[in-house]
């Protein structure tokens, strides 16, 4: 019925004029029916949760595909038109209808040409003579889903670079569709120990003329596929069932697929044996020189788990392995002899840890300093070694190009799976995947027996090089107890390397054994500014048809809360979309009473100012800040990283006084988290009424960090000198208002101002005649460097990078349009990035990166030619800096408040706040290669010779703190 009504909406549209009357009618109509439909809908899922839901996903395929949207047409561009060259196997037992059955789903796909060609099981296939845009191998009997190649027609136009592109799948038998099978994005690992993809994928034709024919069995297209040898930035997903088989895929792997394997390991050089373990490929790598690996045990001295690991661990297989057992239980001559007697066997050292409070991660980080290894292999106490090649098998894999860190999955005593990897979003958290399942059982993302990529692994048996180890400082000391293992191996992730899960039986693991199973309360809040991005965005190795609320899969549910929310409840704090608003009114009313100051109170700081003369040191700053929505960017950052500046360099005692809802673990896991230097300092809680500004601690000086905190800085007493961290123009965040006058009177305060940039301390000093001093910023010079730049191909598209926040300042509107009519202008010749949105719509021929890690963002900026900002405030953000540190060439706006920066066809180029300049900017850049690079080579000396250090950048501060008199 749903092919039916598809066909019948694709034919109308095709037939009736865009705009037109008669057209406008259907579409009504169409709606109308589709509003019926959706309140029949509605209440029939209300229905179905009662008899379905068990909180958190479905176990119900049916109701699952029933609560999908019927996806609309994804459509092609016009004068564009994508081709496939679709092979079928047909095998012995296939039948003529079988083969018209999926030719049928082919040729009934509109928008889009195919071309069908019928190949017996084990013909070659020479794809160079192959006709269309891209390849798609299927079995006779299976079927597309109606919109299949347009939505993969669409995912091509998105991303032109990418050259395989990946889709969903299920069993159809009888009409009785079952057994889908939801793929992760690119995971080399998995690829190992079976085809994960199948047949459902598409490949770009041009990519596979270089290779040799291809064989249409199983084990031919597993080898073509691994034949590609694919980078992550080389593939992209279509999450949606797009075909459908005519039986199960899932067959044990045989001699000849590990032989597969190991030919093709060998043929890029990685030597390695391959066999066939519980009906999967086993993959050991063959190092030519193994490295040294140190093994650190943390204990409380208990005996009990000691004695099961260490005996287990001297029958390790490996030549070259240290043991380092870090033991808080206490020394004694004992303890010492009991150590002597069962540590026998192996090349062990005892360290032991007296330090309090106890800190599981400092425990680690210790010890592994205190060792030698290349390799560092973290070792729980309550585990056991059931396969002596262990340690070869992780080493082998964790030394391939790309790997970061290697774990096992383990099982409990109960031999029921205890860790698979570790996936976030569960209970607002992270926790095990596949934990409590049975070893072997398959799941709706596979079988828990294939070899997985994945965001982390347990630390209770983890691999890493030392190098990254230290890159990254080691395991996350801001965690007490449960925690870091996941920030390290999102760390991995974010370095652009990939986190690996051996799936057979070789360390088990007897789970809070010695610690018990409560989470302490830090490590949670801890934890939230570390996987936020993941909380938001997802697990890219766990489909978004998955749930992410459940460790064992499940399907997602729309009945589903989303992990950030469940996060947030977990803290007690308000769940909030954060969207541009418009009720600009509502907002000044709400905030009239806490924005308000007497002419008086203004007086008073003139007086107080002019009351102090000379210098005098600062020892104390209260810092005025908001509620924190994330501490790593924009101006709340720079406040936080002028406070960490202050105590480092000057033994300043830093206060912050915050507007909000007092939640102390809140605010001080996230003054940690951005700089841990600062997690001692004093947080103090206030309401904007000016009670509680009364009550406030004195303070040699106090820092108002944006415009409503300044007032409350002005009537603060106890206060020497009062400051105004000036990082934009405030009141330009609002159209004339209420809430612009407001945000405007603040400069007229008295206040001294710390100005981002000379273009604030213009502004303030010149327009409304206050004092202050600039300073310049700067960019995280780790992060944001051009170092690894990829030299692209000739054939590869152009890649612009574009802030996607509907925000007024952003002029979002604009950017969206601009960027949409060069994608039209280009096609395929450009591949748009968008990073910071909440909200892209479906239909942009965008890559929706979403709201990033900010860690992740360099490799996104390195991966970047042209990228595009369009302020309307008169600070144009950290975006353009960080970009230009990365080797990006900028279109910018054409502003008087940016010349301090921007050099119009020397370092960027310039533009006009109008659609027709932006695009005609853009489409510059697009088409002259060479302006871009000088535009690159000039945008790196520019960040090189003024923006390159955050310490200099701040060197002032201080003595202006100090002494603003004397140098305003």
């Amino acid at each position: 019925m749903s092919s039916i009504r598809s066909s019948i909406v694709h034919g109308l549209r095709r037939r009736l004029p865009e705009d037109s009357v008669t057209r406008k009618a259907a579409s009504l109509g169409y709606q109308s029916l589709r509003k019926g439909r959706d309140e029949v809908r509605a209440a029939t899922l209300r229905r179905e949760r009662k008899l379905f839901s068990n909180n958190n996903g479905l176990e119900s395929y049916d109701v699952w595909r029933h609560q999908q949207e019927h996806p609309q047409l994804a459509g092609v561009a016009a004068g564009e038109e994508v081709r496939f060259s679709v092979f079928i196997e047909a095998i012995a037992t296939t039948t003529n209808a079988e083969i018209e059955r999926t030719k049928g789903s082919i040729f009934g796909q509109p928008e889009v040409g195919a071309d069908v060609t019928v190949v017996r099981q084990g013909e070659l296939v020479d794809l160079s003579t192959a006709p269309g845009d891209f390849v798609v191998f299927l079995r006779a009997g299976a079927r597309f889903a109606p919109l299949a190649l347009a939505d993969i027609a669409k995912k091509h136009r998105v991303d032109p670079a990418v050259k395989v592109i990946t889709f969903d799948s299920d069993v159809k038998i009888a009409g009785k569709a079952e057994s889908p099978m939801f793929r992760p994005v690119w995971s080399p690992e998995m690829m190992l120990s079976a085809n994960y993809l199948d047949r459902a994928f598409a490949v770009k034709r041009v990519v596979a003329e270089g290779l040799p024919p291809v064989e249409l069995s199983d084990r031919g297209v597993w080898r073509f596929l691994l034949d590609l040898d694919l980078r992550p930035r080389e593939t992209a997903n279509v999450s949606r069932v797009l075909l459908s088989e005519p039986r199960d895929w899932r067959a044990n792997a045989s001699d000849a697929d590990a032989q597969m394997v190991r030919e093709v390991l060998a043929s890029r050089g990685e030597n390695s044996s391959a066999s066939v373990e519980n009906g999967v490929v086993r993959v050991m790598f063959d190092l030519p020189e193994w490295p040294t690996v140190s093994v650190v045990i943390p204990t409380r001295h208990s005996r009990k788990n000691l004695a099961r690991l260490l005996p287990s661990l001297a029958r390790t297989d490996y030549d070259a392995f240290d043991v380092t057992i870090i033991d808080n239980g206490g020394q004694s001559d004992e303890n010492d002899e009991w150590y002597e007697q069962n540590t026998r066997g192996l090349s062990a050292s005892i360290i032991w840890w007296t330090e309090q409070p106890f800190n599981y991660s400092r425990v680690n980080n210790v010890a592994a300093r205190a060792s030698s290894g290349e390799v560092v292999l973290l070792l729980n106490d309550d585990t056991e070694i059931v396969d002596p090649q262990w340690m070869k098998e992780m080493v082998g894999h964790l030394m391939r190009d790309g790997v970061g860190t290697v774990g096992v999955q383990h099982r409990q005593a109960d031999g029921l799976i205890q860790h698979g990897g570790v996936t976030i979003g569960p209970g607002g958290s992270a926790d095990n995947l596949f934990a409590g399942m049975t070893p072997g059982a398959d799941t709706i993302i596979g079988s828990t027996k294939w070899y997985r990529n994945g965001l982390a692994v347990t630390g209770a048996c983890v691999a890493i090089r030392r190098s990254d180890f230290e890159e990254v400082g080691g395991l996350a000391e801001n965690f007490i107890l449960c925690g870091s293992d996941v920030v390290l191996g999102l760390d991995q992730i974010i370095r652009s390397r990939r986190n690996v899960v051996i799936p057979f039986d070789t360390v088990r693991h007897f789970e809070s054994l010695t610690r018990g199973t409560a989470v302490p309360v830090e490590d949670y809040y801890s934890s939230y500014w570390r996987y936020h991005s993941w909380l938001l965005g997802g697990n890219p190795y766990l489909s978004p048809n998955v749930s992410p609320l459940t460790a064992v899969p499940r399907f997602n549910s729309v009945w589903d809360d989303s992990p950030l929310k469940l996060a947030l409840s977990n803290m007690n704090r308000a769940y909030t979309k954060v969207v541009q608003s418009g009720s600009i009114s509502e907002e000044a009313k709400v905030l009239l009473g806490a924005a308000t100051i007497s002419a008086e109170e203004v007086r008073a700081v003139h007086t107080a100012h002019e009351a102090l003369i000379g210098r005098s040191d600062v020892k104390t700053v209260n810092w005025f800040i908001p509620d924190i929505d994330m501490p790593f960017f924009g101006g709340l950052n720079t406040a936080f990283r002028i406070a960490d500046k202050l105590a480092r360099d000057h033994g300043v005692t830093n206060r912050f006084i915050s507007l909000a809802t007092p939640d102390l673990p809140f605010t001080t896991s996230a003054l940690t988290a951005a700089f841990p230097s600062l997690s001692e300092a004093e947080i103090v809680f206030y309401d904007g009424s000016d009670e509680s500004i009364a009550s406030l601690p004195a303070a040699d000086a106090a820092v108002a960090t944006l415009w409503l905190t300044a007032v409350h800085v002005a009537k603060a007493p106890n206060v020497g000198r009062k400051f105004y961290l000036m990082q934009d123009y405030e009141p330009g965040f609002y159209p004339a208002s209420s809430l612009y006058a407001m945000a405007e009177e603040t400069y007229k305060l008295g206040l001294y101002a710390l100005c981002n940039t000379e273009s604030m301390h213009k502004i303030y000093t010149e327009m409304y005649h206050g004092k202050g001093m600039a300073f310049t910023p700067a960019v995280d010079s780790t992060i944001y460097h051009a170092e690894g730049r990829r030299e692209k191909s000739a054939g590869e598209p152009v890649t612009i990078f574009a802030y996607a926040r509907d925000h007024f300042r952003n002029c979002w509107e604009l950017v969206y349009a601009a960027l949409a009519e060069i994608k039209r202008i280009h096609g395929d010749g450009v591949r748009i990035v968008a990073a910071g949105a909440r909200y892209l719509p479906e239909s942009a021929d965008f890559i929706d990166m979403r709201l990033l890690d900010y860690r992740a963002t360099g490799a996104i900026y390195r991966e970047t030619d042209i990228g595009l900002t369009m302020q309307i405030s008169r600070h144009p953000s950290y975006l353009p800096l960080e970009l230009m540190a990365s080797g990006v060439a900028m279109v910018a706006p054409d502003s008087d408040w940016f010349k301090w920066l921007f050099k119009d066809g020397e370092n960027s180029v310039l533009t006009m706040r109008t659609l027709d300049d932006i695009v005609e900017k853009l489409d510059l850049l697009v088409r002259d290669k060479a302006l871009r690079s000088r535009i690159q080579s000039n945008a790196l000396d520019t960040i090189q010779a003024n923006h390159s250090q955050w310490d200099t950048a701040l060197g002032g501060i201080y003595d202006y703190l100090s002494d603003p008199e004397k140098i305003s």
